[in-house]
């Protein structure tokens, strides 16, 4: 039986890299195409697409799920990350990692009390972020 060749191409080291780039950024297959061709990288949505599932496989990036839409944010293979519930802006679209230890407590007693296991990194708050709320 042949094993499957595990090789980096050119378009895939762009995609890692721009994600890298963008680290704390939330990001669409969409807008890394933008980006790439803005630079002259030769690519396809499609390749797009099939990078991003080949790297988040690997490990080496996060795909999330917002209101039906795939968003990828880079893993940093040196910095630690638990799994985060996310808010939303339904304004502006911005996502944010919530870090906060009342979501610890919540997903505990959510636990203990009513006997379900909460995914915080598929736990997703919607709402007004502070810029949006300050317009």
């Amino acid at each position: 039986m042949q094993r499957p060749v595990n090789y980096s191409t050119q378009q895939g080291k762009a995609v890692l890299a721009y994600l890298a780039s963008a680290k704390d950024m939330f990001v669409t297959a969409s807008q890394i195409t933008d980006y790439l061709k803005e630079r002259q990288v030769v690519i396809s949505r499609p390749t797009v697409y099939r990078q991003l599932e080949k790297l988040a496989k690997e490990g080496k990036i996060r795909k999330y799920l917002f209101g039906g839409t795939s968003c990828f944010q880079y893993a940093d293979p040196d910095e630690y990350r638990q799994d985060l519930c996310h808010l939303k802006c339904e304004i502006c679209d911005g996502i944010f990692d919530l870090e906060c230890d009342e979501v610890d407590n919540f997903s505990r007693h959510i636990l203990e009390t009513h006997e379900f296991q909460v995914n915080d990194s598929k736990t997703v708050f919607y709402g007004k972020c502070k810029t949006c709320l300050q317009e």
